[in-house]
C-alpha cells in the first residue's frame, strides 16, 4: 500500500487526500452528527408534552395527598349499607343500588347528571367510609348526564 502511495504524484497525492478528508467528512455527517439532529429535533418537540404529563402527575398527586388525608370513616361501620339510597339525606334519582355483602354495594345509573353522581358519591364516602373501588362511566348526548356503574367497597 506504501509503494502504490509512493508512486502517486504529489498532486495525486493532495487531490486523494481531499477525498478521503471529504469522505470521513461525509461519514461523520451522515452517521454521526445528522442522527444526532433528528433526535435533538424529535426531543425538542416531545418537551411540551412531557412537561404537560409532569404537571398532569403532580395535579393527581394533590390529589391523592387531598384524598388520603381525608377521615377513613366518618360513620359507623356498623351501619347497613341498604341505607345508602339516601345516604347523607341525598338521593339520587334514577340510581339503583345493589348491595352485594356488608362491605360492598353497586349503584347503576341509567341516566344521572354528572354533579349529583359525584356529590352523592362524596356523601357515601364521608357517611358510610366507602371508596370507589372500580368505575365505568359514559357521556350521553345530553349535556352533564351520564351513564354511570359505580362499585364501592368498605376498607
Amino acid at each position: 500500500m506504501m509503494a502504490w502511495w509512493h508512486d502517486r504524484s504529489p498532486f495525486e497525492r493532495r487531490v486523494l487526500g481531499a477525498l478521503a478528508a471529504l469522505c470521513a467528512v461525509a461519514l461523520f455527517v451522515a452517521f454521526g452528527w445528522l442522527p444526532l439532529e433528528r433526535t435533538r429535533t424529535r426531543l425538542k418537540a416531545e418537551v411540551p408534552a412531557l412537561r404537560a404529563s409532569i404537571a398532569a402527575l403532580e395535579r393527581q398527586a394533590d390529589e391523592v395527598r387531598r384524598l388520603r388525608a381525608l377521615p377513613a370513616m366518618a360513620g359507623s361501620p356498623a351501619e347497613p349499607l341498604a341505607s345508602l339510597a339516601t345516604a347523607g339525606g341525598r338521593t339520587l334519582p334514577g340510581a339503583q343500588l345493589s348491595v352485594l355483602d356488608g362491605k360492598t354495594v353497586i349503584l347503576t345509573a341509567a341516566d344521572v347528571a354528572f354533579g349529583a353522581l359525584l356529590e352523592w358519591i362524596a356523601s357515601v364516602q364521608a357517611a358510610q367510609g366507602l371508596r370507589v373501588q372500580a368505575a365505568h362511566i359514559e357521556a350521553l348526548p345530553a349535556a352533564g348526564r351520564v351513564r354511570a356503574e359505580v362499585k364501592l367497597a368498605r376498607p
